[in-house]
């Protein structure tokens, strides 16, 4: 999300700053020269409350009108919404927060993912009241559009000029480069290593040019289904030489990656990368591939869309973001549903050997991503939205 506001704020300002005085504010953000505007750390945040927001609101808009846009999880946001309504006893450990919320001269809007939909495939009743909290709502694609406008009906949808609008690709980086150099690159450039590597045990080898390179771009959480992934790469390396590559943000987290790839017999098999690879090496590292896999729901897919912007096949579910825009060839019906947390997220069940089977069919092909998505072609309906939303 961090890079959502990045690129939308990068254009907001290059494009519409005849329109929008903007600053930014992030968690866990020091900010950066490179960006023109103002960038505020979110501080003293629990509960995914931001107690500092009305310092930030009277440091960048003082006594005039501010709109306050969150490129967040709607479930995260009650206590900002309508905190009159739902935010409970949330709100009793910042009394100022809450007073100042009831008063404050802003808008409400929200650029909101959504990854799953729930009970009759819509979002659970404090869900539709939070989102009927807000002055204006976006969805990233038009599954998330769908869901939202079944949770809170056509009239209220309307109201809140309720549409869709994908976040873009750079194409000046992400696209296909040279797949021999970038395999032979490949482990210089993301760090990837074997899991006896990081243990001070035998160096990785590189990759070789008869080994089907696998990869999957994606957070340790437990939305993201490490185990089908992995399962996946099990059934593949029964025929062919697989070497499978993992980047992710924690080894031990909503799943124990070790342990699964130990009970999977792939530790050998697979290399694993951790922290920020820059766009362009990112970009040389989708392009060694010969497909990725999509192990989890998306409210949009930022590695998806990648993998795809370097024209490497992705596998991918089909349900939520992702799906809005991964060839439909490429995605894989659930054989059903549960229902997950206390919001009742409806969570696709896949079967590992489906998944196997449609990446044999893409293995030594090649796609592309459909130009719609690309920054260049899409922020002229960000431009246009946000102009009509400016009168």
């Amino acid at each position: 999300m961090a890079r959502i506001a990045r690129d939308v704020s990068t254009r907001i300002h290059d494009n519409l700053s005849d329109v929008y005085d903007m600053a930014t504010a992030g968690h866990n953000a020091a900010g950066s020269r490179r960006f023109p505007w103002h960038q505020y750390p979110l501080e003293g945040m629990g509960e995914w409350i931001i107690p500092t927001l009305p310092e930030i609101v009277q440091d960048h808009a003082g006594k005039e009108k501010c709109i306050v846009m969150f490129i967040w999880d709607c479930s995260r946001l009650k206590w900002f919404s309508q905190p009159e309504r739902l935010a409970g006893d949330s709100l009793k450990k910042f009394p100022g927060l809450a007073e100042w919320l009831l008063k404050a001269n802003i808008e409400r809007w929200i650029y909101c993912p959504i990854d799953a939909s729930g009970p009759l495939d819509k979002l659970t009743l404090p869900l539709a009241f939070t989102l009927l909290g807000f002055d204006r709502i976006l969805a990233y694609g038009q599954f998330g559009e769908g869901v939202i406008r079944r949770t809170i009906g056509d009239d209220n949808a309307n109201q809140r000029h309720l549409t869709w609008l994908p976040h873009g690709i750079n194409s000046e980086e992400f696209y296909e480069m040279p797949r021999n150099l970038s395999r032979k690159l490949f482990l210089e450039y993301t760090g990837a290593r074997t899991l006896f590597h990081m243990f001070g045990q035998k160096q990785t080898d590189p990759i070789g040019d008869d080994e089907v390179l696998v990869g999957a771009v994606a957070t340790n959480q437990s939305r993201k289904n490490w185990p089908l992934a992995i399962e996946t790469i099990a059934i593949l390396s029964r025929t062919r030489k697989v070497r499978f590559w993992i980047h992710t943000d924690n080894i031990e987290g909503g799943f124990s990656i070790p342990s699964l790839l130990a009970d999977y017999g792939l530790v050998d098999k697979t290399v694993i990368s951790m922290g920020l690879i820059p766009d362009t090496k990112l970009a040389a590292a989708y392009s060694a591939c010969d497909i990725t896999l999509g192990p989890g729901p998306e409210g949009f897919g930022y590695p998806a869309a990648e993998s795809l912007a370097c024209q490497t096949p992705v596998i991918t579910g089909a349900y939520a973001g992702a799906a809005d825009f991964v060839p439909k060839g490429m995605q894989v019906d659930p054989i059903g549903f549960y229902e997950e947390g206390s919001y009742a997220c409806l969570r696709p069940v896949y079967r590992a050997e489906d998944w196997a089977a449609k990446a044999e069919e893409w293995i030594g092909k090649r796609t592309q991503l459909d130009s719609a998505y690309f920054w260049e072609n899409n922020w002229k309906a960000w431009e246009k939205y946000l102009r009509e939303a400016a009168k």
